[in-house]
């Protein structure tokens, strides 16, 4: 009886270790930051969290927070179409981003040491997004293609979502998360730019960070990049080539 008491504590105790190891932080503009050590492996994935997705649309511009995820690819004042990716690419990472029903979600997983260059990124495009007519055009297509793929072009995905337009008549989640495709056919740039300067903010996001580092050294950089004091410049190292490779020379040239 003792053992099974013991045991029992044991189940109850471990769950509260293992949350306990989760630091939190806010910076002063309201940005939060979660980090989770994990040091199984010299790996680091960073996620950047906004609180906003299909839920929080109305007609007529229903799956805008899906495109304007595409469209956080395409290039910032300092980044050009697609540069995005391919540093991460060159850096040896992986990286991706989906939206929901209540949030859009960006990631990339790095070697640990190269946790900055995510942050470098992230921050520039939360501040700095440019959305070209041009490029918004091509990628209207892309996301029309996609729903026609997935959705019009599958009777099961099409039946699926006409049963939870039914059963959310009246509620946020009657909207499709791609949207409905009348409402992508017409979309606007300008709607995109009103919807980004509305909810990619810091005092909107979460960032969250697992893998092999100190917690307290991934909120130094997140005060670095992401708070009041950040600045369009902190791009500018990596545009060099260097930085594809050498990692650690961020450290000394910032």
């Amino acid at each position: 009886m003792h053992t099974l008491k013991k045991l029992v504590w044991a189940l109850l105790i471990v769950p509260v270790i293992g949350f306990a190891q989760v630091s939190e932080y806010q910076l002063d503009n309201g940005l939060k930051l979660l980090v989770k050590p994990d040091n199984r492996a010299p790996v680091v994935v960073s996620q950047v969290w906004y609180k906003v997705g299909s839920s929080y649309e109305h007609n007529g511009i229903t799956g805008i927070s899906h495109i304007l995820e595409h469209m956080m690819f395409k290039g910032t004042e300092n980044l050009g179409p697609n540069e995005f990716s391919r540093i991460i690419a060159e850096n040896g990472g992986s990286q991706n981003a989906f939206t929901g029903r209540d949030y859009t979600a960006y990631f990339q997983t790095l070697e640990k040491e190269r946790l900055e260059i995510s942050f470098r990124l992230e921050a520039e495009r939360m501040r700095n997004l440019i959305i070209d007519d041009a490029e918004f055009l091509k990628e209207r297509e892309v996301v029309a293609e996609e729903r026609r793929m997935r959705t019009d072009d599958n009777p099961r995905s099409l039946l699926r979502e006409a049963m939870n337009a039914m059963a959310f008549m009246n509620s946020p989640y009657h909207h499709p998360v791609i949207g409905w495709m009348n409402d992508i056919n017409h979309y606007d740039p300008e709607d995109l730019r009103e919807w980004y300067q509305m909810w990619y903010a810091p005092n909107n996001a979460t960032v969250v960070v697992v893998g092999d580092v100190k917690p307290d050294e991934v909120y130094q950089l997140a005060q670095k990049y992401f708070g009041p004091s950040s600045n369009k410049a902190v791009l500018q190292a990596l545009l060099t080539p260097k930085y594809a490779c050498h990692a650690e020379q961020l450290q000394s040239e910032v």
